[in-house]
């Protein structure tokens, strides 16, 4: 099965690692440089619908990880089928969640993020879109010509406001097992002021499907706030 965020998160976690190449455009190179500096981590709310063959909705949850509380309580079930957990579905799934190691980002924007490549897609006085392609490296995850990436970049503040994903077509992954047929991603940061961090602006959100064995599953994220992640 594939990790629920794993898409998502690999389009962008690269973000938050080190600059890209002196080789890219310098407002993109400079805007990196400040977003690795300044980022937090962030919780979310995640709802999972999942489908049956004929398209009827079998179950739906909704989840909220939070990576500023201890590991045993990132994951929290808030609600089945619009209804409160029992302790028996709450104790079952986040004991699951919560027993995985936390997830290590290692990736840098050049692992992934074509950057010598990345063009102006629009531009005004107070703004600046690239669309950057991913790299051949990145091939054996996904299928790199599916994937759109686009950043926009605050002029006056030389900060990422903007990060967004979506699919040119629908995109095999799990070794044909799978296809990706939805991605939408539309994270809006406030700009970096001298001394403060990033933060992800209100109304970011980002939506997946998945067809697996004939079935549907759907994810969408939402309610994304900065937060300062738990010690070791």
């Amino acid at each position: 099965m594939i990790p629920r965020a794993s898409l998502l998160f690999l389009l962008l976690a690269g973000f938050a690692a080190t600059p890209g190449p002196a080789a890219s455009p310098p407002l993109l190179a400079r805007a990196l440089d400040r977003w690795a500096a300044n980022h937090q981590d962030v919780s979310f709310t995640q709802q999972t619908r999942f489908f049956t063959k004929d398209g009827a909705l079998r179950e739906e949850r909704l989840e909220r990880f939070d990576p500023s509380r201890p590991d045993a309580e990132r994951w929290q079930l808030l609600e089945v089928n619009g209804a409160a957990p029992t302790d028996e579905q709450r104790q079952k799934l986040e004991g699951r969640k919560n027993s995985r190691a936390r997830p290590k980002v290692d990736a840098k924007p050049g692992d992934y993020l074509d950057l010598d490549h990345a063009r102006v897609v629009s531009e005004t006085a107070a703004e600046v879109r690239y669309q950057i392609p991913l790299r051949p490296e990145a091939q054996h995850l996904i299928n790199v010509d599916d994937v759109e990436v686009v950043v926009t970049i605050d002029k006056r503040s030389g900060s990422i406001v903007g990060i967004g994903a979506a699919l040119r077509e629908p995109m095999r992954v799990l070794l044909g097992l799978a296809h990706v047929t939805d991605l939408d991603v539309d994270f809006r940061l406030t700009p970096v002021t001298d001394g403060g961090t990033s933060t992800v602006a209100a109304g970011s959100s980002a939506r997946m499907k998945i067809m697996r064995f004939g079935r549907a599953v759907e994810y969408y994220w939402s309610g994304f706030k900065g937060v300062a992640p738990a010690g070791p």
